[in-house]
């Protein structure tokens, strides 16, 4: 690719590659600081494909209020072992708590307070990148289809715990 072979074209790139690098950094630290706090193993914070879990079990929550494992399989190449075992440690720590569905063969994985923590973790981590990439309150509330105000809510309430 000619991008790569010419230094000029290249160091255009800094500006981005910087902003990227930042909002992982902070991500990570983010994420290692509620490891520290609440009790995660390292490698649920450090490895990226929990963090999709994450995110996916984090929008069946919104979206219908509960998750089961078919949600999470497929996502990322983690085999349904290390699901499970993620599940269970979630479990076991509070996170989640494990119920019956409708279809008695499916167990239905539902939010505690104690998963609050990660909305709040999430929506830290999107003022952090709306501040990195320069958007204004508007622009943001735009981007997640909230008001302004509805916003500056989920902000104010995300502050105080994470």
């Amino acid at each position: 690719m000619e991008i790569f072979n010419n230094p000029k074209t290249l160091k255009k790139l800094k500006g981005f590659s910087d902003l990227m690098l930042e909002f992982n950094i902070e991500k990570y630290n983010l994420f290692r600081e509620m490891s520290e706090k609440y009790g995660w193993d390292n490698i649920y914070t450090q490895d990226i494909r929990y963090d999709l879990i994450r995110m996916v079990i984090m929008d069946c929550h919104i979206k219908k209020g509960f998750f089961t494992i078919s949600d999470l399989t497929g996502v990322t190449d983690l085999n349904i072992r290390s699901i499970e075992r993620f599940l269970s440690k979630s479990v076991i720590v509070g996170y989640l708590e494990k119920k019956p569905g409708k279809d008695r063969r499916v167990v239905e994985y539902h939010a505690t307070e104690k998963s609050t923590h990660l909305l709040k973790a999430y929506i830290k981590l999107t003022k952090k990148g709306a501040e990195l990439f320069h958007l204004d309150s508007e622009d943001t509330a735009e981007l997640s289809n909230l008001s302004p105000k509805e916003l500056k809510d989920f902000l104010d309430w995300s502050e105080d715990k994470i």
